[in-house]
């Protein structure tokens, strides 16, 4: 239950301060921190957990708000390169002041800074743990909207 309200919290946080989905966030984090090279939406698949076309989608809403460019990979034809546009960028810079304020937060309440450590340590342990368990196919049919 409180990763569906920390998800929930996230969600408003980020659409308050740049009007993007949790999803759109993160799909511009992850290009984001890819740059200066080009990505493909099979790497967002991979990186952040979402179906393929749940993906597509989001690129899709991002590209419509000229927030991402999608350019053919001369390469292959079948697999298209993203890349984050200045306004993108824009609407990441205006999340994240908000998004670190929410997570000193909840660190804060959490204990002492050794304390909040050690949870986001085993937070990031469980995460790796599950992941790892998991088959691709289950992590398939957990990814959505």
């Amino acid at each position: 239950m409180a990763g569906a309200e920390l998800s929930q919290v996230l969600e408003r946080t980020v659409r308050r301060r740049s009007g993007l989905s949790l999803h759109q966030f993160n799909v511009l984090r992850v290009l984001e921190a890819r740059e200066p090279d080009s990505t493909f939406a099979t790497d967002l698949t991979r990186a952040l957990g979402m179906s393929s076309a749940h993906a597509t989608t989001v690129l899709q809403q991002l590209e419509d708000r000229n927030l991402v460019q999608r350019h053919e990979n001369p390469d292959d034809r079948r697999r298209r390169l993203v890349r984050v546009t200045d306004d993108g960028k824009g609407a990441l810079e205006r999340a994240l002041p908000a998004l670190e304020q929410l997570e000193q937060g909840v660190t804060s309440a959490l204990g002492t800074d050794d304390e909040s450590a050690e949870l986001k340590a085993e937070l990031r342990s469980i995460r790796i743990a599950l992941r790892q368990a998991l088959a691709a196919e289950d992590w398939e049919d957990c990814a959505g909207p």
